[in-house]
């Protein structure tokens, strides 16, 4: 695959969106965290969502002007409604906001109502994990249902993911999984390559589990199974649920009102160790416990355990270094809009 600088790629993201009426600052935000889910591995993510969210910008489903309105606001918590504006924007002050808060509070809380799509979660934990604060974060679209719940055949849920970041005195634990057995996004990119699914991860619309993608737009449509599939989904149900309640009900605008797809609520909480046990006591603990993984017998032939966040915090390092590698549905998508703007691909390596 064709490698490309991660600047390169920041700076043409950057310009693509404004040219299709976004602000340069909220450009910027929202370029950056398309990078960085294709810098981390996180392809679905990644610079393939670009495409959408340039299409979505051209019909009016994500704001380019207007503010954050405050729902509420005390001492170690805030509540905003972001409107339907660029949903990394929204993130990248919710995040200051947070970072600054968290150096004299124990606990900080942030919910977001109504921001657009905020893309790859663990990018957003980082800033944070590096100033030793544990991570909470979660978000979901109440407008999207592909979920059924377990032992159902109709969509109630969403694929809802949770992310956790856990400071160690090495690399940070960084956990970014969805309560299904994949992201609506995954499964999108595997029906527009034309494959097929590495298991049966879906319901068709009879209840019969597929590897089949395109289920998931039949008429009538299929469903993803939950985290733990057939057997197990009850599990991955659940977790599904507490993330509807932390990122719908407790930012106060969910489903019950039927809205759109382009609106997302967020949780967002961090733990200051400092404030709490002690940071050198968190930090010798998380760490042994990192240490007493990696130590982990496994059985012959296997590779050794790998923590959540090691393969991708890797795989980043080395793209900064050696350049981002695109896969070639990426790069015809941005080659498409690339002649509608009238804008330059950028070089590769």
């Amino acid at each position: 695959m064709p490698t490309y600088s991660h600047i390169d790629l920041t700076r043409y993201a950057s310009q693509a969106l404004q040219r299709c009426g976004m602000l340069a600052d909220h450009a910027d935000q929202v370029a950056a965290r398309l990078v960085d889910a294709e810098l981390l591995g996180h392809r679905s993510h990644g610079l393939w969502l670009l495409a959408t969210y340039l299409e979505r910008l051209q019909a009016g489903q994500i704001a380019t002007r207007g503010e954050v309105r405050v729902l509420s606001d005390t001492d170690s918590a805030f509540s905003w409604h972001a409107n339907r504006l660029p949903g990394a924007w929204v993130m990248h002050r919710a995040i200051d906001e947070v970072i600054a808060r968290a150096t004299s509070r124990a606990v900080v809380v942030a919910t977001i109502a109504e921001c657009s799509h905020i893309g790859c979660l663990q990018s957003y934990l980082l800033p944070l994990v590096e100033r030793n604060l544990f991570v909470t974060l979660s978000a979901t679209n109440a407008g999207v249902a592909s979920v059924a719940p377990f032992g159902g055949m109709d969509a109630v849920l969403t694929t809802n993911p949770i992310a956790y970041g856990i400071p160690t005195r090495r690399d940070p634990i960084l956990i970014d999984q969805c309560t299904s057995l994949g992201s609506n996004t995954f499964f999108t990119a595997f029906a527009q390559r034309g494959e097929t699914l590495p298991g049966d991860w879906l319901l068709d619309a009879q209840g019969k589990p597929t590897n089949d993608p395109h289920v998931l737009t039949a008429k009538p449509p299929g469903t993803v199974l939950p985290l733990g599939g057939v057997e197990f989904g009850y599990k991955g149900f659940g977790l599904g649920l507490a993330v509807e309640a932390l990122t719908l009900a407790l930012p106060g605008s969910g489903r019950r009102t039927k809205p759109d797809k382009f609106g997302q609520g967020v949780f967002l909480q961090v733990l200051n160790p400092r404030l709490l046990g002690g940071l050198d006591a968190f930090l010798d603990e998380t760490t042994w416990l990192a240490d007493a993984c990696h130590a982990s017998r496994v059985r012959e032939g296997a590779p050794p355990v790998r923590l959540p966040g090691e393969r991708a915090l890797a795989l980043r390092r080395e793209q900064i270094r050696d350049g981002v590698a695109l896969t070639d549905d990426v790069i015809v998508r941005m080659k498409t809009w690339s002649d509608t703007l009238d804008l330059p691909m950028p070089a590769s390596a």
